[in-house]
């Protein structure tokens, strides 16, 4: 019995040095790692109406050692788009059809979709992607879409294997807490705890750092905009 524990325990603490050693491979690859083979182009969508003027840029690889899997992943973000146009073009042509009677004409409705690598080095891709839309009213709204993904792999990097302990999140809630408490009359809260990371919390890579973001008015008015916190290695 007393064998078979000590079994378990060797396993577990050999589970969590691999794990370990993943999420340090993962902060040293940014660093150190060399630019990547991998080439980020354009696919560009444009679109112009009395009702609805859209402007895309989506990023699309080439050179991923898998083709099946750069193919794939280049598709995906191709459907993503068509699916996010037919929508703002239902939205915009049923807001004109409505106004088509009366004086008041809605403003175009506008959509911009656009793209920024953040690091493509050591194996690994980060990018950011930006989705504008306006439908009326004082201002449009700014959402981001971050890509994490380990090339050699094609694993999607999660917020969690990034800061895979206690320590690690609340090292990182550290970060965001002092800034809360230097700049408090530009935020919701006064205090920000490990707890209120959210589920699918969006960030990107930099060399040296991790960059956690929170979008509009979930930590600040809008006036402040997206919100983003730097996190040096550990």
């Amino acid at each position: 019995m007393a064998s078979a524990v000590s079994v378990l325990v060797i396993l577990l603490i050999a589970s969590a040095m691999v794990q370990a050693e993943i999420v340090n491979s993962y902060w040293q690859r940014m660093a150190e790692g060399f630019p990547n083979p991998t080439l980020v182009h354009e696919y560009v969508y444009e679109y112009r109406g009395p009702e609805l003027e859209i402007t895309a840029r989506i990023p699309q690889l080439a050179g991923v050692a898998d083709s099946l899997w750069e193919a794939d992943f280049n598709q995906n973000l191709r459907d993503r788009l068509d699916a996010y146009v037919t929508e703002l073009k239902e939205s915009a042509q049923e807001a004109w059809s409505l106004g088509a009677e009366s004086e008041y004409r809605p403003f175009p409705y506008e959509g911009i979709v656009d793209f920024e690598v953040k690091l493509n080095q050591g194996g690994l891709l980060s990018i950011a992607v930006l989705n504008y839309t306006y439908t009326g009213g004082a201002h449009g709204m700014t959402y981001y879409d971050y890509i994490n993904v380990d090339l050699t792999s094609g694993h999607p990097i999660g917020f969690g294997e990034l800061f895979n302990t206690d320590a690690e999140l609340e090292r990182a809630a550290g970060v965001i807490d002092a800034r809360i408490k230097e700049e408090q009359d530009h935020f919701f809260i006064d205090t920000f705890a490990q707890d209120q990371f959210n589920e699918d919390q969006g960030f990107y890579l930099k060399d040296t750092q991790v960059v956690i973001c929170f979008g509009l008015y979930d930590l600040a008015p809008y006036a402040y905009g997206i919100q983003e916190f730097a996190i040096s290695a550990p």
